[in-house]
């Protein structure tokens, strides 16, 4: 929660360390779904958000100069970016104990996956594609860890808070714990082939103002096998409603591999890790569920469900992706 009457005086100080405008209102709104200060001056609007540097790792501040680079580097090959600014206006500052990051603010709009047609598809496909064509080495944390939840162990305590979750899970448990050890084995050798790129590609993480589309959050700047992203990124995209539309799914590889050619990773082996997330996900819903001892059934279910059916059509979009790749 944001003391507004107490930060007023910090930012009140730090804008005129800076020679920015003088502040005329202060408030709060929601952005990118967490509270941010909004800064109405002279001429100018900002948004400042503000992280406390109190429990960070002792590297955070490098890798967080490193991310925001690779954004910079981004923006300057031709990814747009916003932060939710423009490049030309940031301020990021150290100030008793806290870390304030300062925006111009820009209004733009998020979208939903119903309103991406097939000229908005090609462009983000277009853009992933980009951005794995600079094949830049950085070293930065890899998003692919190893899954060490161990399901048996977890249903016993899950279904005290959540039966329905706990009897669902029960029923498939063998069939995850082998997508588990699958994707444990995969990961290895998708650790070995990282570049540079953008996790989350999602609509999440990209403003757009008109048709034109911004990345967004520097957070997300990583090292990623680009066959793992991509496989995320198609899947995303193509779902609706938990429902697979494999006419997107084949259009939106289309436009990737039309941008960046084939792929040197093993595609298949990229739909077994791309996985990870939404197992990444159950287990934080079981734990949040065991750890808070409320009822997160219904959210359990869904996933369960949604990693059956992602498992089961592993197949059926490599043949997709290896029917592109002939052509």
């Amino acid at each position: 929660m944001i003391n507004l009457k107490k930060e007023y005086h910090n930012i009140e100080k730090i804008f005129k360390y800076l020679q920015l405008e003088e502040i005329e209102e202060l408030g709060i709104m929601t952005f990118l779904n967490r509270d941010a200060i909004y800064v109405k001056a002279k001429k100018k609007s900002y948004l400042v958000n503000i992280k406390s540097l109190k429990n960070q790792p002792h590297d955070y501040q490098k890798t967080k100069i490193t991310k925001i680079k690779s954004l910079e580097f981004f923006d300057d090959n031709g990814i747009h970016s916003i932060f939710p600014m423009k490049f030309n206006e940031k301020y990021f500052i150290n100030y008793r104990n806290k870390d304030y990051e300062i925006y111009k603010y820009v209004l733009t709009e998020h979208k939903k996956i119903s309103e991406i047609n097939d000229k908005l598809l090609k462009k983000l496909a277009n853009t992933q594609a980009i951005i794995h064509n600079l094949k830049t080495k950085l070293s930065l944390p890899s998003p692919y860890k190893e899954i060490k939840t161990k399901l048996e162990k977890k249903i016993k305590k899950l279904s005290k808070y959540s039966p329905k979750g706990s009897a669902k899970v029960y029923e498939n448990v063998y069939q995850l714990d082998e997508i588990i050890k699958e994707y444990n084995k995969s990961i290895k050798y998708a650790n070995q082939s990282l570049i540079l790129g953008y996790d989350n590609y999602d609509l999440e993480n990209i403003e757009w103002i008109k048709d034109y589309m911004y990345i967004i959050d520097y957070e997300n700047c990583t090292s990623i096998n680009p066959a793992v992203s991509l496989a995320e990124a198609a899947y995303y995209f193509s779902r609706n409603d938990h429902r697979l539309n494999f006419d997107t799914y084949k259009k939106y590889l289309s436009s990737y591999i039309k941008k960046a050619g084939s792929l040197s990773y093993d595609y298949k082996e990229a739909l077994i890790v791309s996985q990870g997330k939404l197992l990444q996900q159950l287990e934080i819903e079981i734990l949040n569920s065991i750890d808070e001892k409320n009822d997160y059934s219904s959210e359990i279910e869904e996933i369960v469900e949604e990693i059956k059916v992602y498992h089961n059509n592993i197949e059926k979009l490599n043949d997709i992706y290896l029917d592109i790749v002939k052509k």
